[in-house]
Protein backbone atom coordinates (compact mmCIF):
# COMPACT_ATOMS: atom_id res chain seq x y z
CA UNK A 1 0.00 0.00 0.00
CA UNK A 2 2.78 2.44 0.93
CA UNK A 3 4.63 1.47 -2.25
CA UNK A 4 1.55 2.28 -4.32
CA UNK A 5 1.04 5.69 -2.68
CA UNK A 6 4.71 6.59 -3.16
CA UNK A 7 4.46 5.42 -6.79
CA UNK A 8 1.68 7.91 -7.43
CA UNK A 9 3.60 10.70 -5.67
CA UNK A 10 6.71 9.94 -7.72
CA UNK A 11 4.62 9.94 -10.89
CA UNK A 12 3.36 13.45 -10.14
CA UNK A 13 6.87 14.66 -9.32
CA UNK A 14 8.16 13.01 -12.51
CA UNK A 15 5.77 15.15 -14.53
CA UNK A 16 7.24 18.32 -13.04
CA UNK A 17 10.81 17.01 -13.34
CA UNK A 18 10.16 16.07 -16.96
CA UNK A 19 9.21 19.64 -17.86
CA UNK A 20 12.16 20.96 -15.88
CA UNK A 21 14.45 18.53 -17.73
CA UNK A 22 13.24 19.86 -21.09
CA UNK A 23 14.16 23.40 -20.14
CA UNK A 24 17.40 22.26 -18.52
CA UNK A 25 18.30 20.45 -21.74
CA UNK A 26 18.08 23.72 -23.63
CA UNK A 27 20.41 25.33 -21.10
CA UNK A 28 22.70 22.29 -21.13
CA UNK A 29 23.11 22.53 -24.90
CA UNK A 30 24.78 25.88 -24.31
CA UNK A 31 26.72 24.57 -21.30
CA UNK A 32 27.71 20.91 -21.84
CA UNK A 33 28.84 20.54 -18.22
CA UNK A 34 25.14 20.40 -17.27
CA UNK A 35 24.40 17.44 -19.55
CA UNK A 36 25.24 14.89 -16.83
CA UNK A 37 22.74 16.50 -14.45
CA UNK A 38 20.07 16.51 -17.16
CA UNK A 39 20.82 12.84 -17.89
CA UNK A 40 20.34 11.98 -14.20
CA UNK A 41 17.02 13.85 -14.00
CA UNK A 42 15.79 12.17 -17.20
CA UNK A 43 16.71 8.78 -15.71
CA UNK A 44 14.70 9.61 -12.58
CA UNK A 45 11.71 10.54 -14.74
CA UNK A 46 12.03 7.34 -16.78
CA UNK A 47 12.39 5.28 -13.61
CA UNK A 48 9.26 6.86 -12.14
CA UNK A 49 7.14 6.09 -15.19
CA UNK A 50 8.48 2.58 -15.79
CA UNK A 51 8.27 1.55 -12.14
CA UNK A 52 4.67 2.79 -12.13
CA UNK A 53 3.93 0.58 -15.14
CA UNK A 54 5.65 -2.31 -13.36
CA UNK A 55 3.53 -1.74 -10.26
CA UNK A 56 0.28 -1.65 -12.21
CA UNK A 57 0.85 -4.46 -14.70
CA UNK A 58 3.11 -6.90 -12.90
CA UNK A 59 2.56 -6.39 -9.16
CA UNK A 60 -1.16 -5.58 -9.16
CA UNK A 61 -2.41 -7.50 -12.20
CA UNK A 62 0.19 -10.30 -12.37
CA UNK A 63 0.62 -9.91 -16.13
CA UNK A 64 3.87 -11.05 -17.79
CA UNK A 65 6.23 -8.42 -19.15
CA UNK A 66 9.27 -8.28 -21.45
CA UNK A 67 12.64 -9.08 -19.80
CA UNK A 68 14.14 -5.91 -21.29
CA UNK A 69 11.66 -3.88 -19.28
CA UNK A 70 13.11 -5.29 -16.05
CA UNK A 71 16.61 -4.25 -17.12
CA UNK A 72 15.37 -0.79 -18.09
CA UNK A 73 13.85 -0.30 -14.62
CA UNK A 74 17.04 -1.52 -12.93
CA UNK A 75 19.37 0.74 -14.93
CA UNK A 76 17.23 3.82 -14.34
CA UNK A 77 16.83 2.78 -10.71
CA UNK A 78 20.61 2.75 -10.22
CA UNK A 79 20.92 6.19 -11.78
CA UNK A 80 18.03 7.35 -9.57
CA UNK A 81 20.05 6.20 -6.56
CA UNK A 82 22.85 8.52 -7.74
CA UNK A 83 20.28 11.34 -7.69
CA UNK A 84 19.23 10.30 -4.17
CA UNK A 85 22.82 10.40 -2.94
CA UNK A 86 23.35 13.83 -4.53
CA UNK A 87 20.23 15.26 -2.89
CA UNK A 88 21.02 13.79 0.53
CA UNK A 89 24.60 15.10 0.38
CA UNK A 90 23.34 18.53 -0.69
CA UNK A 91 20.91 18.58 2.22
CA UNK A 92 23.64 17.58 4.66
CA UNK A 93 26.01 20.23 3.26
CA UNK A 94 23.41 22.98 3.61
CA UNK A 95 22.44 21.88 7.12
CA UNK A 96 26.08 21.65 8.20
CA UNK A 97 27.02 25.03 6.72
CA UNK A 98 24.03 27.42 6.33
CA UNK A 99 26.38 30.27 5.37
CA UNK A 100 27.06 28.39 2.13
CA UNK A 101 23.51 29.04 0.90
CA UNK A 102 23.57 32.64 2.12
CA UNK A 103 26.76 33.20 0.14
CA UNK A 104 25.20 31.70 -2.99
CA UNK A 105 22.13 33.93 -2.64
CA UNK A 106 24.36 36.97 -2.15
CA UNK A 107 26.23 36.12 -5.36
CA UNK A 108 22.99 35.68 -7.29
CA UNK A 109 21.71 39.03 -5.97
CA UNK A 110 24.95 40.73 -7.06
CA UNK A 111 24.68 39.24 -10.56
CA UNK A 112 21.08 40.41 -10.90
CA UNK A 113 21.86 43.87 -9.62
CA UNK A 114 18.78 46.02 -9.22
CA UNK A 115 16.65 43.50 -11.15
CA UNK A 116 16.34 41.40 -7.99
CA UNK A 117 12.62 41.27 -7.32
CA UNK A 118 12.69 39.13 -4.17
CA UNK A 119 14.27 40.20 -0.89
CA UNK A 120 17.26 38.07 0.13
CA UNK A 121 15.45 36.80 3.25
CA UNK A 122 12.51 35.53 1.23
CA UNK A 123 14.81 33.95 -1.34
CA UNK A 124 16.73 32.22 1.45
CA UNK A 125 13.49 30.89 2.94
CA UNK A 126 12.35 29.61 -0.46
CA UNK A 127 15.70 27.88 -0.99
CA UNK A 128 15.44 26.18 2.41
CA UNK A 129 11.98 24.92 1.53
CA UNK A 130 13.21 23.70 -1.85
CA UNK A 131 16.16 21.86 -0.28
CA UNK A 132 13.82 20.27 2.29
CA UNK A 133 11.33 19.17 -0.39
CA UNK A 134 14.10 17.70 -2.54
CA UNK A 135 15.50 15.88 0.50
CA UNK A 136 12.08 14.41 1.27
CA UNK A 137 11.62 13.49 -2.39
CA UNK A 138 15.05 11.81 -2.39
CA UNK A 139 14.16 9.74 0.68
CA UNK A 140 10.89 8.60 -0.90
CA UNK A 141 12.65 7.84 -4.18
CA UNK A 142 15.38 5.85 -2.43
CA UNK A 143 12.82 3.79 -0.51
CA UNK A 144 10.88 3.23 -3.73
CA UNK A 145 13.92 2.10 -5.72
CA UNK A 146 14.96 -0.44 -3.10
CA UNK A 147 11.39 -1.72 -2.80
CA UNK A 148 11.14 -1.97 -6.59
CA UNK A 149 14.36 -3.99 -6.73
CA UNK A 150 12.93 -6.38 -4.11
CA UNK A 151 9.66 -6.67 -6.06
CA UNK A 152 11.56 -7.28 -9.30
CA UNK A 153 13.22 -10.29 -7.64
CA UNK A 154 9.89 -11.51 -6.25
CA UNK A 155 8.14 -11.25 -9.62
CA UNK A 156 11.08 -12.40 -11.79
CA UNK A 157 8.97 -15.26 -13.14
CA UNK A 158 6.65 -12.76 -14.86
CA UNK A 159 9.43 -11.31 -17.02
CA UNK A 160 9.35 -13.85 -19.82
CA UNK A 161 10.24 -13.75 -23.46
CA UNK A 162 7.03 -13.43 -25.45
CA UNK A 163 6.72 -16.20 -28.02
CA UNK A 164 4.42 -16.30 -30.99
CA UNK A 165 1.25 -18.26 -30.38
CA UNK A 166 0.76 -21.29 -32.64
CA UNK A 167 -1.73 -20.71 -35.42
Amino acid sequence: MLYRVISYLLLIAAGFLGFAALFALLVALANPALLLSVFIVVAVVLYSFTSFQFMRKVVQQGKPFRPGFKDFIKVNGYVSLVFVVQMVLSYIAVQANPQLMQEQIRQVAEMQGSANQLPAGMLLKMMHIMIWVLFLYALLLGYHVFTTFRLLRQHAHLFVQQTDAPS
